[in-house]
């Protein structure tokens, strides 16, 4: 039943992949685990998109991050974070970030037809929790869960309701909560790993909640994974 759900749920992200906005972000989760630990990740997943991600260890208690997804129809987005991350005796690692990301994405709807298109912006913390490398075992695995306040500006050209050919078109500055939970799993050498990540997401608006922000709800990133 779980299978045929999972199924069901990346057929329909896949088929509404040109009526989103924003989509569940395949980003990596590094387990940072000492200073100068360098993490490099990069890939694609079933919603359109490549993505990658750089995370370092700059302290022996404090990592940084980058990440990039780039998508069809426009869509892309970008985000910075700096946090702690604590290993313990045996191969687990806590990482706690916080962070803020930049996009832009864009909706397509036939029954108007319209657009719905526009900048977002996420201020987000995130908590990452699982098991890295040990001497008998390369396999890692974990997940994060990332929550934030996003605030969107989307310029509704007939998407939710017909105007006119030419406008003027209204805007709607929206805020929401996000809900962010990914999982994922590293497999292959002591250096270079096959990475799957499978996440999801909920947006919960606080405004205009009369009109439904597009977004895919789950999503599954396939990449490769190289630490330094």
């Amino acid at each position: 039943m779980k299978i045929k759900v999972l199924t069901f749920g990346f057929l329909i992200s896949i088929m509404m992949s040109s009526c989103i906005v924003y989509h569940t972000q395949t980003t990596d989760i590094p387990l940072i685990s000492e200073k100068n630990d360098l993490r490099v990740d990069a890939g694609i997943s079933i919603i359109p998109s490549a993505h990658a991600t750089i995370s370092y260890g700059l302290t022996d208690k404090i990592a940084i991050q980058g990440f990039g997804s780039i998508g069809s129809d426009d869509r892309y987005y970008f985000q910075g974070a700096i946090g702690i991350y604590k290993k313990y005796d045996n191969q687990k690692v806590m990482e706690l970030y916080s962070g803020f990301g930049y996009g832009y994405g864009s909706a397509y709807i036939d029954a108007n037809p319209g657009d719905l298109y526009g900048d977002y912006q996420l201020y987000f913390g995130q908590l990452n929790y699982g098991r890295i490398a040990s001497e008998t075992s390369n396999v890692e695995i974990g997940f994060g869960i990332k929550t934030g306040y996003l605030h969107s500006n989307l310029t509704d050209r007939n998407y939710y309701d017909w105007i006119s050919e030419n406008g003027p078109y209204k805007t709607y500055h929206d805020k929401s909560l996000l809900f962010e939970p990914v999982g994922f799993i590293k497999i292959g050498g002591d250096k270079l790993k096959f990475s799957i990540k499978l996440g999801g997401t909920m947006i919960f608006k606080f405004t205009n909640t009369d009109h439904r922000l597009p977004y895919g709800y789950v999503n599954l990133g396939f990449g490769i994974n190289y630490r330094l």
